[in-house]
């Protein structure tokens, strides 16, 4: 039976916080929770015979509010107690919430008011009296009780741990950075796009040689023009020498020169004796060899003009640019023209090995030394002239045109006569043995030993004379 309105009202300021009267369900708004909680089935509650009271009993009245006022609460009645909600424990087990799961809910405040949810001022001591006796008539049943368990924090999981790498590995390549992996099918593909491209301009190249003219033009222009008697034949002991230091030091500059592009935080700091900025222990590296390679450099050409050669060098004849014009094509459909370079070299080679002495080389030492420390830094109208700028656009670029020059020059003296093209500028000589060969081998074997030489450890120990070297 449900009990009275009255009742329900002093029943909801009697019960506990967190206890809702069973005939009290106001309708309420619940968000779409997470999960559902997880509780085990409870009995029915039982409820005592809620019969109906009377309100007869008088208000306990204290001292006035005021003075010589009337004493407080006023004169009446109390309102009779409804009967307690009790759950057995035994059958209703204590409902556990999780509050990441729980979901939130809103209550109508008009449905509150409707099932007397309202907070009701403070009964009076003596209806509290009669509740506590109420229930002191049946000790074995209490209100149940709501336990809140906060939601332990989650444990770090070996998945957690393994998606740091992950996450890392992500960032590294939407910032540019390729994996191991990634760099193979890279250069897979750009072997694959190489070869395809070759075989495309081989198979043009050989279809340019059919047309009307072309034959007269090879005919006509073989790939070289006479040089004048004063070139000489061979390669003298000078020209030898300057070339195995030309490729111990290109090989070393162009490794120190992609460290200092590259590096994140410098392995150790050289400063000079004399004062002045500090700087990385490679870019230092990369100085010292540009210093040395343009010593050689100014060596071989003084020696070129002073000896006479220099007309194998430098072009003589406006014969020189259809004779380029036909080697190239000779070299594209894989007929390359006759090799004669103890004596004279053909056009093509010619004209690279001018740009390569002459034009790449001053122009990288040009464009280094505007990047160097070396530049006065106080020179406004000259720096307003010249900025860094141009200097980095271009002397990148230059290294990259030597490594490309480097790597076809290695592959027509290994594909054109190897033993005899090594011996002309390792040995000497115009014979084919074998003495060129372990000559060049010997300047491989000294350039990877300098390579790996060029580390923190030894790096220090050279440059400790010419200075101080920090590591920081």
């Amino acid at each position: 039976m449900a009990a009275p309105t009255g009742s329900r009202t002093a029943a909801a300021a009697l019960a506990p916080v967190g206890v809702v009267p069973a005939q009290s369900v106001p309708t309420t708004t619940t968000a779409a929770p997470a999960a559902a909680p997880t509780t085990a089935p409870a009995a029915a509650p039982t409820t005592a015979p809620a019969g109906r009271t009377t309100a007869t009993t008088s208000l306990r009245r204290g001292l006035p509010r005021v003075p010589n006022g009337e004493p407080w609460p006023p004169k009446g009645l109390a309102p009779a107690a409804a009967p307690a909600v009790v759950v057995d424990p035994a059958a209703a087990p204590a409902v556990v919430v999780d509050p990441a799961a729980a979901p939130a809910v809103v209550v109508d405040p008009a449905a509150q008011e409707d099932h007397g949810l309202i907070a009701q001022p403070p009964a009076p001591v003596a209806g509290r009296a009669e509740a506590v006796a109420a229930a002191e008539r049946s000790p074995s049943t209490t209100a149940p009780a709501v336990k809140t368990v906060p939601k332990p924090a989650a444990p770090k999981t070996a998945a957690a741990a393994a998606d740091k790498p992950a996450r890392a590995k992500a960032q590294a390549g939407l910032n540019g950075a390729r994996t191991q992996g990634q760099w193979i099918k890279l250069v897979a593909l750009l072997a694959v796009g190489a070869v395809a491209a070759a075989g495309i301009l081989v198979l043009a190249a050989r279809g340019v040689t059919t047309l009307p003219g072309v034959p007269a033009f090879l005919a006509r222009y073989p790939g070289e023009y006479q040089l004048p008697a004063a070139a000489g034949s061979g390669f003298p002991w000078w020209a030898q020498w300057t070339h195995f230091m030309n490729i111990f030091l290109m090989v070393l500059i162009i490794r120190s020169g992609y460290q200092v592009r590259t590096q994140q935080k410098p392995p150790a700091f050289w400063t000079p004796k004399s004062g002045g900025k500090k700087i990385s222990i490679n870019l230092w590296l990369h100085q010292s060899l540009d210093i040395l390679w343009l010593a050689t450099g100014l060596i071989y050409v003084v020696l070129l003009f002073a000896s006479g050669r220099w007309t194998r060098m430098v072009p003589t004849s406006w014969e020189v640019f259809p004779n380029a014009l036909s080697a190239l094509l000779q070299y594209m459909t894989l007929d390359w023209p006759i090799e004669n370079g103890w004596v004279n070299y053909n056009s093509l080679q010619q004209i690279m090995y001018f740009i390569v002495v002459f034009i790449a080389a001053p122009l990288a030492a040009i464009t280094g030394a505007r990047m160097s420390e070396f530049w006065p830094k106080d020179a406004k109208k000259l720096n307003r002239i010249y900025p860094v700028e141009i200097a980095r656009a271009v002397h990148f670029p230059t290294m990259l045109f030597f490594v490309l020059f480097i790597l076809i020059h290695v592959f027509l003296v290994l594909s054109t006569g190897a033993l005899r093209n090594l011996n002309h500028m390792f040995g000497g000589t115009d014979v084919v043995n074998w003495v060129g060969f372990w000559l060049f081998a010997a300047t491989i074997a000294v350039t990877v030993a300098g390579w790996y030489a060029a580390r923190p450890l030894v790096l220090a120990l050279v440059a400790k004379p010419f200075g101080k070297v920090s590591s920081r």
